[in-house]
């Protein structure tokens, strides 16, 4: 588990918090980076607990974004 995973991403992403990441499934950006933050840090993982990049995968960038950011040293 990450803690305080919001100070790991810069600024830009910490817009939009409740806005959907995945307009797909309407999952919301906030959703997506409680899952990466409790051990989803692979797409097949956040697409397990979250839904998100199960449509089309137009987000599937932003996701990867997030998980590369929150996991990062």
């Amino acid at each position: 588990m990450v803690e305080n995973p919001l100070d790991k991403l810069p600024d830009i992403l910490k817009q939009n918090l409740r806005r959907n990441l995945c307009v797909c499934n309407e999952v919301k950006k906030i959703d997506v980076i409680n899952a990466i933050a409790n051990g989803a840090n692979t797409i097949m993982k956040v697409r397990n607990q979250t839904y998100a990049t199960g449509g089309n995968g137009c987000c599937t960038r932003q996701v990867e974004r997030l998980i590369e950011c929150i996991y990062s040293d």
